[in-house]
């Protein structure tokens, strides 16, 4: 052992037999050395100080082996750990019928594989005198929302030990809670299509009659409108002067429609994706939770970017020439010619 452990200190391109043959030392039992509790100790350090060192260029398998040949417990739990192999953790402590150290495992390694809840709860269900373990499971789940409710009672329902009252206070909260979700969803739903059909009223007042504009102040400067004005069928009113440029929207809708410009875009863009749809579903727990999402942000429909919608309330202004002295200029909004006066429709143009 002294030599191995000098050789390693000296040289670190060493082959994997040199440090397989060190651990299998350690775990070897030494006759010429006392078997009491602190040389037991001292041998279990050294043996997972080496399985730690991550420069021991040790073989997995070959550890995991010597670790059950010599029923060595820590070195075989790290190296399940190390590999990921979180069921056979819980497996481990399953043959050893350790309860306490089951659930501490799926509580340790269960949010990365929530399998490790249904393989304790399929293993408490069928033992008898362990409605605490699984009350306690059930609990951890719930708080957490591990698992759905219907791969909870699938887990239990293979065991005849297993009886309902073991759920009943699970499922009676879990359906409150889904209660309250429901009636979210509804009253969000409520308020969506109210909404909805506000804008489709306003649209259709857009399209079938005329906008009187009785804005009285400029939305830029806040300063009362006077001559020459910009309007906008949103029924914002602009002096002309705070309009820098060749302004075709209002400038205070802009950032909500470049927002809605912008959604489409995503979609329709998304919409094309269809690997990154395919890949998201593979690997989603949920499914229908994806395919919900997509059909919720419309990706499954034909993308309809709303430019020609919007534009229809985009002004588009230019000055047309005086007919007389007395007329005011004209500013042209979305195809209709407007008199500078607010309410003055005796002097709209065709």
């Amino acid at each position: 052992i002294k030599f191995l452990e000098h050789i390693i200190k000296v040289k670190t391109d060493l082959p994997s037999q040199v440090y397989d043959t060190l651990l299998e030392l350690y775990l070897r039992p030494d006759t010429s050395l006392k078997n009491d509790d602190a040389s037991r100790k001292q041998r279990e350090t050294w043996v997972l100080d080496l399985l730690k060192n991550p420069n021991a260029k040790y073989d997995d398998y070959h550890a995991m082996v010597l670790a059950q040949i010599y029923d060595f417990t820590p070195g075989i739990l790290y190296l399940y750990e190390k590999a990921r192999q979180y069921q056979q953790i819980v497996q481990y402590y399953i043959e050893h019928n350790a309860y306490p150290e089951i659930i501490d495992a799926c509580k340790k390694y269960g949010s990365v594989d929530r399998s490790l809840w249904v393989q304790a709860l399929s293993y408490f269900a069928g033992r008898e005198g362990c409605k605490a373990q699984i009350a306690e499971i059930l609990q951890h789940i719930d708080k957490n929302n591990l698992l759905p409710p219907l791969m909870v009672v699938d887990a239990l329902s293979h065991n005849s030990t297993a009886s309902l009252a073991v759920l009943k206070e699970y499922l009676i909260k879990r359906l409150d809670q889904e209660n309250k979700l429901i009636a979210e969803d509804e009253r969000m739903i409520r308020q969506s299509r109210e909404e909805t059909d506000v804008m489709r009223a306003e649209i259709q007042e857009l399209k079938s009659k005329a906008k009187i504009f009785q804005d009285m102040r400029c939305t830029n400067c806040k300063s009362s409108l006077d001559l020459p004005a910009v309007h906008f069928l949103c029924g914002h009113s602009y002096h002309q002067r705070c309009l820098v440029g060749d302004v075709e929207e209002c400038v205070a809708c802009s950032e909500q429609r470049h927002k809605v410009l912008s959604m489409f875009l995503a979609q329709s863009q998304t919409a094309e994706q269809h690997d990154q749809f395919f890949k998201q579903l593979d690997g989603a727990e949920s499914r229908f939770s994806i395919v919900a999402d997509y059909f919720g942000r419309g990706v499954f429909n034909k993308a309809v970017l709303p430019g020609d919608a919007l534009s229809r309330a985009t002004p588009r202004k230019r000055e047309v020439p005086r007919d007389d002295g007395d007329m005011p200029p004209i500013v042209q909004l979305s195809g209709l010619r407007f008199s500078g006066s607010l309410v003055d429709n005796d002097r709209r143009r065709p």
